[in-house]
């Protein structure tokens, strides 16, 4: 407790006391009914965030536009008085568990060309009135606070940017009347529910684009509105600018808390409370807050990966938080495919409906796990957490797999929390025994009599029959990332995917000159990836000087360094120290025809059986193996 003395302090927000602070961050997880009903799915994500002790649930990206939320589907909606009844269910869920319950309301059109200069005076009148019925709807269905989503461009901020408003009238060309019609929006708003809803208001601290609207901008903006809201909350960027999307996503390559310093300002010059958001964890909330910088942090991701975290927080277990990669999985599943929500390292976000898999089990079972990678640490904990016995043999003298490769960048911290919380939970776990240094073979295995096998062996690099292969300047990058292999001065990377690219960063980081090559075109190599991801990882390649070559294949390693061909046929020759191979993993599927007939039941997860295996993968299906036994 006394870790975390800050954060575990109460705050007042208009007349709600909040029990702490922390809060759950607005999220769009995609696991509404087709109609924006609140189903089971629903109602199980929100207890298992309320549960988990934040002084704050604030349920995201609600339309106000009931037919704008019906044409993207599987979204909370403000729209209709039908949806009071839904609200009210989550509502109770949230104040049961002593947490204060918000709704983040938003206005978002995706279409670029619609502008507030598009809008006559009544439509402008139209959407302030669709605006305040969306609060009384959120007021009846007993919220205690309403966030008005006004940064990151959305349609409202658009009102004050000079270059989006380009109208003649009240609500156009002065500062003062491009700041009328959020400050019209808000008095109306207010006039509806008075007092009983805290009212925020969610800003871009600054767009960060040339053309954006900027932090004295937005200060002065502030300053406006503040006799009418009870609370200011910071992000940044802007959704139509890419290169900002790093700021509202910040991937495991940046620093966290990067708009903490713009909250921190904003702090500085208004009375009201403040709200921070942004690759904020518990230790940087508890930090932010001790130094005046914030009154209050929200989070997102971290309560995704970890629902639990505050209430462990609290009971002084910081040990057992699962850390978020900030993988953004679960971000670029729903923002970019409108899949429902998942994470990397949490296999039952957005399933907590099936929460009847992790029961006991009904009848104890000798299970073997095979491989201390990801997958075989999820599978194994999950089934001796169910009371089966559970042996785990790996062949290697540390558990991790290609995890540990994986996470040997500096930049990588967050996976390296993951790490070595995965091995932590897998060796304190009671009824499982980790057999290290020991290769399963069918021998061993069956003398351990198994009534279920779990094969979670992995993979191994794929290494092309290709002329100069076995030369001793040709290494595998995880032998790199171990520091295992020696490496000259310039060095080519085959393998442009994510492995090949973090070793090209992290080489290129210590001052070598690195060329990246592959023989498909990076948009071919980048889908695969998450955007919020890919984008800040080719920006540091291109800072670091990085060369990159695609669309060109790898002939020959020569002498003095390797061959490469062209589509059009055209070879020629890059010189190097040192050739490093990432050119994927190949599934170690003999091991599957090792075991066979071993015991009555076998599963296999992870990258023994995926040809493009992941974290998110590896951790799901050692999940679900574990639960079907």
């Amino acid at each position: 407790m006394a870790v975390y003395r800050h954060i575990f302090t109460p705050l007042k927000v208009g007349k709600v006391t909040l029990k702490n602070r922390i809060e759950v961050a607005p999220m769009m997880p995609m696991i509404a009914s087709s109609d924006c009903g609140v189903g089971l799915e629903m109602i199980e994500w929100t207890r298992a965030l309320a549960r988990g002790g934040a002084g704050l649930v604030t349920l995201g990206d609600t339309c106000v536009d009931g037919n704008l939320s019906l044409a993207v589907g599987h979204v909370l909606t403000l729209g209709f008085d039908r949806a009071v009844n839904d609200l009210n269910k989550l509502v109770e869920i949230i104040k049961r568990y002593g947490a204060a319950a918000s709704i983040e309301v938003s206005y978002h059109i995706a279409d670029q060309s619609y502008t507030p200069t598009r809008l006559s005076l009544r439509e402008i009148k139209e959407l302030i009135d669709l605006y305040a019925a969306a609060a009384a709807r959120a007021m009846h269905a007993g919220m205690d606070m309403i966030l008005i989503h006004g940064a990151h461009g959305h349609f409202i901020s658009q009102f004050l940017s000079p270059e989006r408003n380009q109208r003649t009238d009240a609500y156009g060309g002065s500062f003062h009347n491009r700041a009328r019609f959020v400050n019209e929006l808000l008095a109306a708003i207010r006039d509806k529910v008075g007092d009983n809803l805290a009212i925020a208001y969610r800003i871009s601290g600054d767009e960060l684009v040339p053309e954006g609207l900027h932090f004295e901008e937005q200060l002065a903006f502030v300053k406006t509105i503040v006799d009418k809201i009870d609370l200011i909350h910071v992000s940044a960027g802007k959704l139509y600018a890419d290169q900002t999307l790093k700021r509202m996503f910040q991937p495991t390559y940046l620093p966290r808390g990067l708009n903490l310093e713009l909250a921190a300002r904003f702090k500085r010059e208004i009375e009201i409370p403040v709200t921070t958001v942004g690759g904020m964890d518990l230790d940087l909330a508890e930090e932010a807050i001790a130094a005046g910088k914030a009154d209050m942090v929200a989070m997102a991701r971290g309560m995704i990966a970890d629902p639990e975290c505050v209430k462990k927080a609290q009971r002084g277990e910081r040990d057992k938080v699962r850390p978020c990669v900030r993988c953004n999985t679960c971000i670029d599943r729903a923002h970019s495919y409108y899949l429902p929500v998942r994470c990397a390292v949490n296999p039952l976000a957005g399933r907590e409906a099936e929460v009847q898999l992790a029961r006991p089990a009904a009848v104890q079972k000798k299970v073997v796990v095979i491989g201390g990678g990801p997958a075989g640490m999820e599978a194994a904990w999950r089934a001796a957490e169910r009371g089966h016995q559970v042996v785990l043999f790996q062949k290697d003298d540390q558990l991790g797999g290609n995890l540990r490769y994986a996470a040997a960048a500096p930049f990588k911290k967050d996976m390296q929390k993951y790490l070595a919380w995965a091995i932590r939970k897998t060796n304190s776990t009671p009824n499982l025994t980790v057999r290290l240094s020991t290769e399963a073979t069918a021998e061993n295995v069956a003398a351990e009599k198994p009534d279920s096998i779990i094969i979670a062996a992995g993979s191994t690099p794929i290494i092309p029959d290709l002329p100069g292969i076995e030369r001793e300047n040709v290494v595998w990058a995880g032998d790199v990332e171990a520091g295992r292999a020696v490496v000259g001065e310039t060095v080519v990377v085959a393998g442009a995917g994510l492995t090949g690219s973090e070793t090209a960063l992290h080489l290129a980081l210590q001052g070598k000159k690195v060329f990246l090559i592959d023989r498909l075109s990076l948009a071919e190599i980048d889908k695969a990836i998450p955007f919020f991801n890919i984008i800040v990882l080719r920006e540091l390649l291109q800072e670091n000087k990085v060369v990159t070559c695609t669309e060109v294949e790898l002939e020959a390693i020569t002498e003095a360094g390797v061959k490469i061909r062209d589509r059009e046929g055209a070879s020629k020759e890059i010189p190097c120290d040192t050739v490093i191979l990432a050119l994927g993993l190949k599934p170690r599927q003999e091991m599957i025809e090792i075991f066979a007939g071993l015991a009555p039941d076998i599963y296999v997860a992870g990258d023994c059986n995926n040809l493009q295996g992941n974290l998110y993968k590896a951790v799901s299906e050692g999940f679900y193996a574990a639960m079907d036994i």
